[in-house]
């Protein structure tokens, strides 16, 4: 119920209410007395203030009055109805009129309670204080009572200086006229607060004194009891109405499942609740922005208002009222505290506003409004409803919000489970039930509704050669502790098409142990089966091409067969001809009868002019038929056995796609499908397309390798001939140097012509080992490369080369030392070993110019010969080790070393043939180390690499 309001109330302005018979006459509420007791009281207050009666009578009466005031102070737990009581109490028996005046929460001085022995002139004590208002902190009278609690007596107040007082007020002359000749101000006050004060005035001068005051104060302190009862009850019923309230809101807040709905209930409640005339309830946005969600009593420019964006200033209020409440008691404080907003809220009018957010323990859903007509306080109690009341409706928001994510999310889950071909499905195997929803009887073949079956029937719809695995899985799952699990299997639908699936699912125990109930989802994933084919078609073809580059037309059987394992039904691989016409290279098919059929015609040409494969290879594109016309087959065949043929394999779609490399077509793949196998899509044209392309590149590739092979072959026997060519003609030369030289000797002529001559007898030597090195790279090249083994002692062979080379040792100033023994035997070629050692020390005296070179040799354990030369030269770098025997390889610039790269790649192929291999270990700076390793006999040789 509505909290009731402490401002002041104005007092009708029609009759008074009836004074009092007496002192201590009660209201009809009041408990009976008896006649007695009422003249008593009466009695005892007029011997008070009228006569001179002994103490010993006063003082009784004075109790006798109390002890009723007390009773009829009592009777009532109502606010308004005791301080009407009290004012009632005291006149005419103890006063001609009183006034009860209490502070309000707001600070402000309100007569409450007024009583005059001349009931007419009631409204005329409710109007002075009207015109007259008193301020709580306030230095004078009534004022000064409630700021001090001190009571306050002037027994007796003369007309002449009042009058001064007055000068002129109307009022107060209003005061004197009802009687103010002697009067007494004394405090309600209760728990050590100030409630109000009682105002008792006479128009008879000194009427009241010390005792009387005595009285009034033991009478206050009476009745500000019973008013601090009063409003404790209030309280108390106000605070067990709010429960009741929270609790019917919690009630109809749990019925609220919408966002819209919980607002309804909030601005429903609120508004019964607070008083208020105007209510909203807004939502806050996340970017900060309000909505309005239900709004009472509002004009059209505030709602208008309500959903424009905020400016700056509005948002930082926003942003500040969501840490805490805003209660503003009149329109200037809210005008104060925002005045961006001042010209709206002067138009929405005067009064009272309160800003309450609607938060929860981590956010702020959203701001509750609410106007008041009047300015007002709000008491602690009444804010602390009000936010409680916010809290509990932006919880129920929050859950409200919840449960409407939670329905988009089950809806999107559906539409996945719909669209996405995903199922669920779940065991009880309690009751031996097999639960499968609509999607997946969809994705079965079956009908899209929900079924229960018995346990096992999925079963059935397994692809055979997957039941095995799946079974066992099914059972062991059925035995065992709890336990997710994943399997990927494929299902045979009610149409005959095959289909992969993808299940997840977990199984649960029951009380004792056992498993009582599996549940889990499946999902189509027959795409991406067909898409990982897809991919796997092109790996395996890449590589079986990649291993075949000399003959690729040799690993189209094998590519076809990767087809029709992953994609097609069947396969045909035609190639063009020089003619222009297509020539059949392979086919395959899945079932072993047609593929038989297919491969015992691959000599024939009967197609026809629809033939997907001509068409495409005339056109250079692709030709794709996604369902084939049966009428087609007529023009597709040019016989009737190839009619047959055609009609036996009984195609569902053809997808024909040219071989092009460099601007020609090479030929054509043709793939074709059969039932039950699914048709081709437009995946697979793209897939055949990349395979395609592979195969015309591998094919171009094998074209271009035999092209280069036969011209490295001519170049090769060029260069045979060449050598053999240039040899005569050196030959000659070398005789007429030798005949030249010895002319010289006999004639006796030396000097400059004999140095000449013996540097163009050099230069001709080195032109003859460089033709002779061609020579053997010719005939290695060619395979033509003959060794003649015999018994060869390599250590004097190797004394032989090192005798004819001193003068080139000499020219790059290299000391040489030989460790070789007495003999080393074996059954090898004089001449190309010769070569060889020529070829190592050579280089050595050329990289190692100015260093130490030396030559040993000796015989392994295993009854290897091995020789190693040594230099202390320029050593090589770890990155041109590798290609130091290449052929034309070099490891140094030419321009400094000169030379062909040729000599290390002849040795290596010399003594490869021998049977033996020839090492290097070096390292930049610190010289280079050839080692030699040679086997003594053929049965070695024939055993080595």
């Amino acid at each position: 119920m509505p909290e009731p309001s402490l401002e002041p109330s104005t007092e009708p302005a029609g009759e008074p209410p009836p004074p009092p018979p007496s002192v201590v006459t009660t209201n009809e509420v009041a408990a009976p007395v008896s006649q007695a007791g009422v003249d008593a009281g009466a009695g005892a207050v007029e011997v008070l203030s009228a006569t001179r009666e002994p103490a010993a009578s006063l003082e009784e009466g004075r109790f006798a009055f109390l002890a009723r005031a007390g009773e009829v102070l009592a009777s009532s737990l109502d606010e308004p109805t005791v301080l009407r009581q009290l004012a009632e109490l005291v006149v005419p028996g103890l006063a001609d009129w009183c006034a009860v005046d209490v502070v309000t929460p707001s600070h402000q001085v309100v007569r409450r309670a007024a009583a005059h022995r001349e009931p007419s002139l009631v409204p005329s004590v409710y109007a002075i204080a009207e015109r007259w208002a008193s301020q709580e902190d306030g230095s004078q009278g009534v004022a000064h009572v409630l700021r001090t609690g001190e009571a306050r007596l002037i027994p007796e107040v003369t007309e002449q200086a009042f009058l001064e007082a007055a000068r002129g007020n109307a009022a107060l002359e209003e005061t004197w006229r009802l009687g103010y000749c002697s009067v007494m101000v004394v405090p309600l006050a209760a728990r050590g607060r100030v409630l109000g004060c009682l105002s008792l005035m006479s128009g008879t001068a000194g009427r009241f004194g010390e005792a009387d005051l005595e009285l009034a104060r033991e009478l206050a302190r009476r009745a500000a009891l019973s008013w601090d009862n009063a409003l404790l009850y209030g309280e108390a019923r106000q605070a067990q109405a709010r429960t009741a309230r929270l609790q019917a809101v919690t009630a109809a807040l749990s019925r609220a499942a919408t966002e819209d709905a919980v607002a309804q209930v909030l601005a429903r409640e609120v508004w019964e609740a607070s008083g208020a005339t105007r209510v909203a309830v807004l939502a806050l946005e996340e970017d900060g922005l309000v909505r309005p969600l239900r709004v009472l009593g509002y004009s059209e420019d505030a709602l208008a208002a309500f959903h424009r964006p905020a400016s700056g200033a509005a948002r930082k209020g926003i942003q500040d009222l969501r840490r805490e409440a805003g209660w503003f008691g009149s329109l200037e404080e809210f005008i104060a505290r925002y005045p961006e907003d001042a010209e709206l809220a002067r138009r929405q009018g005067p009064g009272a506003r309160a800003v309450v957010p609607l938060g929860t323990e981590t956010r702020v859903r959203g701001l509750l409004l609410l106007a008041w007509p009047e300015p007002r306080v709000f008491p602690p109690a009444e804010r602390a409803f009000l936010e409680a009341l916010a809290h509990q409706c932006a919880q129920a928001q929050e859950r409200a919000a919840l449960y409407e994510a939670l329905r988009e999310r089950t809806e999107r889950l559906r539409q996945a489970l719909v669209t996405g071909d995903m199922g669920t499905w779940r065991l009880d195997l309690v009751r031996g039930k097999e639960l499968r929803d609509a999607a997946l009887n969809h994705m079965l073949g079956l009908t899209a509704v929900d079924s229960a079956m018995p346990v096992g029937d999925l079963l059935g719809h397994l692809h055979p050669e997957d039941r095995p695995h799946v079974e066992a899985a099914f059972h062991r799952h059925q035995r065992e502790a709890p336990g997710f699990f994943e399997l990927e299997f494929r299902v045979v639908r009610r149409d005959g098409g095959v289909r992969w699936m993808h299940s997840v699912g977990q199984s649960f125990a029951g009380p004792d142990g056992k498993v009582t109930e599996l549940t889990g989802a499946m999902a189509d994933i027959t795409r991406r089966k067909e898409a990982e084919e897809r991919l796997q078609l092109l790996l395996d073809a890449s590589r079986v091409l990649a291993l075949r580059l000399d003959d690729v037309e040799a690993a189209l059987p094998e590519v076809a067969c990767l087809v029709v394992d992953h994609v097609a039904t069947g396969c045909l691989v035609d190639l063009a001809m020089p003619d222009g016409t297509l020539r059949r290279a392979t086919a395959a098919h899945r079932v072993a009868g047609h593929d038989t059929r297919l491969k015992d015609a691959l000599g024939g040409t009967d197609r026809g002019p629809a033939h997907p494969a001509l068409q495409c290879f005339r056109s250079g594109e692709v030709c794709f038929l996604s369902r084939l016309d049966f009428k087609l087959c007529d023009a597709v065949s040019t016989s009737a056995a190839h009619r047959a043929l055609v009609d036996s394999l009984s195609p569902t779609s053809v997808l024909s796609v040219p071989l092009r490399a460099r601007g020609r077509t090479l030929g054509v793949i043709t793939l074709f499908t059969a039932e039950p196998q699914r048709t081709l899509v437009a995946a697979d044209v793209t897939m055949a397309e990349e395979l395609a392309l592979r195969v015309s590149v591998a094919l171009e590739n094998a074209r271009l390798y035999h092209d280069t092979q036969s011209a490295v072959r001519l170049r090769d026997e060029f260069l045979s001939v060449a050598s053999h060519e240039l040899k005569t003609p050196l030959t000659s030369l070398i005789l007429q140097h030798n005949l030249i030289g010895r002319a010289l000797e006999t004639g006796g002529t030396q000097g400059a012509v004999t140095g000449r001559l013996d540097t163009a007898q050099r230069q001709v030597q080195r032109l003859t080992a460089l033709v002779d090195n061609l020579l053997d790279v010719s005939r290695l090249s060619l395979g033509k490369l003959s060794l003649e083994r015999a018994e060869v002692d390599l250590a004097q062979l190797t004394r032989d080369a090192v005798e004819r080379l001193e003068e080139v040792f000499a020219r790059a100033r290299c000391t040489l030392t030989l460790e070789l023994p007495r003999t080393l035997t074996g059954q090898w070629d004089a001449l190309r070993l010769d070569q060889v050692l020529v070829n190592l020390l050579t280089n050595a005296a050329k990289y190692g110019a100015g260093h130490p070179v030396s030559v040993r040799a000796g015989v392994s354990a295993s009854d290897e010969v091995w020789l190693e030369v040594r230099d202390e030269g320029i050593g090589i770098e770890a990155d041109a080790l590798p290609r130091l025997f290449g052929r034309f390889e070099r490891a140094v610039s030419e321009r400094h070393y000169g030379g062909m790269g040729l000599g290390l790649y002849i040795s290596r192929q010399i003594v490869e043939a021998l049977g033996g291999r020839i090492d290097v270990d070096s390292q930049p700076g610190q010289g280079a180390t050839f080692t030699l390793r040679l086997p003594r006999n053929m049965a070695f040789s024939a055993g080595g690499p």
